[in-house]
């Protein structure tokens, strides 16, 4: 069976009027020394033909990975359609953090002063994030700690009773309703499973199209 066997990070911060800064997450990562680690990074290529397309993109990303770094660099460039430097992030930022996703933020000082980021401060603390990073290093420091962060044996070992998860398909052809329940199940379960843990299904796993957006090896047990 396919197993999701490295972390996943979603690189999500501005892209419009932003530098390029997701090009550099993964060099300041080798230097730290950070191995086993996959980077979502949601910066428009070729792949995305359409609006629509890599909104979805963008969704089950921000659903299917493991932590969500949230970094916002000072504005390099004008914007387009006179909108407001880094307003989507925030939105992404307020609703991943209600939702619960682990998420990691770092804000340059340049950009304390934009609408809204010390309320968006205040609300991590409430949600638990202790730290706000000042700079890209440093929120890649945290990934570094929290990935190498020490669990018992008994954590690494999980009891599912049969998830029924929804043939998926093709991301943009699967009903809705399907495809918001099953992005569901699988960011709870990313964030209760890490990769290499033991998972044993009691039951029907359903739709085995989704096991590797899974963390852990699993066991199925009909």
């Amino acid at each position: 069976m396919t197993e999701k066997t490295q972390w996943t990070v979603f690189l999500a911060g501005p892209m419009n009027g932003a530098p390029s800064w997701q090009a550099q997450a993964p060099k300041l990562a080798a230097e730290l020394g950070i191995e086993n680690l996959t980077m979502l990074n949601p910066r428009k290529t070729e792949r995305f033909v359409t609006q629509t397309y890599q909104v979805n993109w963008e969704t089950f990303g921000l659903r299917m990975c493991d932590v969500i770094l949230f970094w916002i660099p000072p504005q390099a460039r004008p914007m387009k359609s006179h909108r407001i430097y880094a307003i989507t992030t925030r939105l992404e930022m307020a609703e991943n953090l209600a939702r619960g996703h682990k998420v990691i933020i770092g804000v340059d000082p340049e950009c304390e002063e934009l609408a809204g980021i010390h309320h968006l401060m205040r609300m991590a603390k409430y949600y638990g994030v202790n730290k706000i990073h000042s700079t890209l290093e440093d929120c890649l420091k945290e990934l570094k700690t929290w990935m190498e962060r020490p669990r018992k044996e008994e954590e690494r070992i999980h009891h599912i009773s049969g998830p029924a998860f929804e043939p998926m398909g093709t991301l943009n052809r699967v009903p809705q309703a399907n495809t918001n329940r099953n992005q569901t199940m699988m960011e709870h379960w990313n964030q209760t499973v890490a990769p290499g843990d033991t998972v044993i299904v009691e039951g029907e796993f359903g739709a085995e199209e989704w096991m590797k957006y899974l963390n852990g090896k699993m066991e199925l047990r009909t």
